[in-house]
């Protein structure tokens, strides 16, 4: 997996012109379709706070407004041929999909709680930090498709968190959280609904996640 750090709209929007018109999947760790009035909720962030709250899992509400730039940047890529619809069945072409990372630490983790690193005081943000990187590490490797090392990647998950402060330790956390959402895109690139769930609808803004497992089915493993 190639890994580079990109920040402003234009960077991104040229990376991926430079690669082509070959098949593409964006990941998006933001609402890109939200059409409700500032101060309002989207129905899919009801939906997966009351599903997934117990796993501490909820989601901020989004609304046109408050996602102002993903809204953007998704009409951006969307002139591009980028495809904002989770439900087409061919996995060719160029798509763009609001995904959700700690989602995929429910599922891929097998945890009862998000590891948690965005809040608190620095040093409980270094430590949780620390956990996703080995985490991610030990577990993400194993799934199918496997992430699979690259020095960048090595570099991103062995960078110290204790060594870090302000905006470099917030750049770390994301990065991590890209690396999960791009992975869960590969991931629902590979699996389609088999494995994944859509969350919410086309008009009113979904997510998508892989499907979690009840608490019986828990220690299986795909």
């Amino acid at each position: 997996m190639a890994m580079d750090h990109l920040t402003s709209d234009e960077e991104i929007l040229c990376w991926i012109d430079q690669h082509g018109n070959k098949t593409i999947w964006v990941g998006i760790d933001a609402p890109i379709i939200a059409p409700n009035r500032s101060g309002t909720s989207r129905l899919v962030d009801k939906k997966i706070t009351t599903l997934f709250g117990r796993y501490h899992a909820g989601v901020y509400p989004g609304n046109r407004e408050r996602c102002a730039r993903p809204i953007r940047f998704s009409k951006k890529l969307a002139a591009k041929g980028f495809s904002p619809d989770p439900f087409l069945s061919s996995r060719s072409g160029r798509r763009q999909l609001e995904i959700f990372p700690h989602l995929a630490q429910i599922a891929f983790f097998g945890r009862k709680r998000i590891i948690k690193y965005k809040k608190g005081i620095i040093e409980e943000k270094r430590k949780g930090l620390r956990r996703l990187q080995n985490t991610i590490a030990r577990l993400l490797p194993k799934q199918s498709p496997p992430l699979r090392p690259s020095p960048t990647l090595r570099e991103l998950l062995g960078q110290d968190p204790g060594k870090l402060r302000g905006m470099r330790l917030k750049g770390l956390e994301d990065r991590l959280d890209a690396l999960l959402c791009a992975y869960m895109t590969l991931y629902f690139w590979r699996w389609g609904t088999e494995r994944c769930a859509v969350f919410g609808d086309l008009r009113s803004g979904y997510i998508v996640g892989p499907k979690i497992k009840d608490e019986g089915e828990r220690r299986k493993r795909w």
